[in-house]
């Protein structure tokens, strides 16, 4: 047999044998493998749709003797200052370097802009303003992508001039451990006012009665990331202690001092949280004690992806950290005062937490400021009310 015959020979064999019909038990595994896959990709495709289709859930509104909350909006609420306040914003570090859930909210607080009628509009965005470690200059391409192209940029309800009042998160101090890009960036953006690590404004709510002073309200924007010294791992405790002890320095001195009719005081990290990441203490230990001897009315802070509210000591604290996307569930339930929390709003699991997001609106007028917390659709989620500060000299 000449090679060519044997060859021949060899591949009519392998032909005759691939020709054999494989086993009833081959093909029933098979048919199993395929239909199971089928199953699972089924089963994927409805949870996803349902999970869009459905809002997060709501968590808890706990009772309370007094009617504390309510669904009615802010948006309209009698009052020349409107203002949203948001944390948690600062996309994603890939192209397209935002989150659906972020132009959502982005979208709706817009509408909300749109439908107040105040003289006055800001926005507190409350830290974390680039993920996942911050900007490297104030040229980064991040401030366009991540800011400039999704909230200023044919946003005119969102693009006045100073209308973003900016503090820093954790993830800001990522990359560089300090954020003076983000503050120099003021000077190139007319919607970004980022003018130190802290500071504070103040604004009027209601104009002044014959013979008497007009209403204000007084906004200190804290950077806790420097107030922790180091407590958090971002900052090293040496080098840092002497700016921190500052900084709190500032901030007893501006609390004490303020007779503002209305005062707010806004972070990233919060007091209390039911979320993931939970209460800071050295927040608990030193900023509440401050914040209730004070007479604040809010605290407004981040860090923990969802909505909620708590009222400690009379201070009304708001977490306002959905602005990118939410996180499920509330594991830190029990490590809040007992009866404190008012309502708590988190997100479903991946991938619907990145369509899904939130922020509040607070209204101030000179009877009542109105917080609301509001959804990525929109929707009215619960509605805090408490009057304005006692007198102070």
């Amino acid at each position: 047999m000449q090679p060519y015959d044997a060859y021949r020979a060899l591949s009519d064999e392998q032909a005759a044998r691939a020709a054999v019909p494989a086993s009833p038990a081959s093909h029933r595994l098979l048919k199993l493998a395929c239909g199971c896959a089928c199953v699972v990709l089924l089963l994927l495709a409805c949870y996803i749709a349902l999970c869009l289709w459905l809002p997060p859930s709501p968590g808890l509104t706990l009772a309370r003797d007094e009617p504390l909350a309510s669904a009615e909006p802010a948006i309209g609420a009698e009052g020349e200052l409107f203002v949203i306040a948001m944390a948690d914003w600062g996309g994603i570090p890939v192209y397209p370097y935002v989150t659906p859930a972020q132009l959502a909210v982005r979208s709706a607080m817009a509408r909300a802009m749109s439908a107040s009628a105040a003289k006055s509009k800001l926005v507190l965005a409350l830290g974390d303003n680039f993920y996942f470690t911050g900007v490297t200059s104030a040229s980064d391409p991040r401030f366009k992508a991540t800011f400039e192209d999704v909230y200023v940029t044919d946003q005119p309800e969102l693009g006045a001039e100073n209308m973003f009042r900016l503090v820093a998160g954790n993830h800001d101090y990522g990359a560089t451990k300090e954020i003076s890009s983000q503050i120099a960036y003021s000077n190139q953006s007319k919607a970004w006012h980022f003018p130190a690590e802290y500071y504070t404004f103040s604004e009027p709510v209601a104009p002044a009665k014959p013979g008497g002073l007009p209403l204000v309200a007084q906004f200190v924007m804290i950077d806790t990331v420097l107030l922790a010294g180091g407590a958090d791992g971002i900052l090293d405790p040496q080098a840092a202690h002497a700016r921190s002890e500052a900084h709190w320095a500032w901030l007893r001195a501006t609390l004490s001092a303020s007779t503002a009719d209305y005062l707010v005081v806004a972070g990233h990290y919060p007091v209390w949280s039911v979320g993931w990441h939970g209460p800071t203490p050295f927040l608990v230990q030193a900023l509440r004690p401050l914040l209730a001897e004070n007479g604040v009315s809010a605290y407004f802070a981040g860090h923990d992806h969802c909505a909620e509210a708590l009222v400690d000591g009379g201070v009304h604290h708001h977490g306002v950290g959905g602005a990118h996307g939410l996180d499920f569930g509330a594991p830190n339930l029990k490590a809040v005062p007992p009866g404190s929390l008012a309502f708590h709003y988190g997100g479903a699991v991946w991938p619907a937490n990145a369509f899904k997001g939130t922020f509040a609106a607070i209204s101030f007028g000179p009877r009542v400021m109105t917080v609301t917390h509001y959804d990525s659709d929109g929707q009215a989620l619960l509605t805090l009310s408490q009057p304005p500060r006692p007198q102070r000299s």
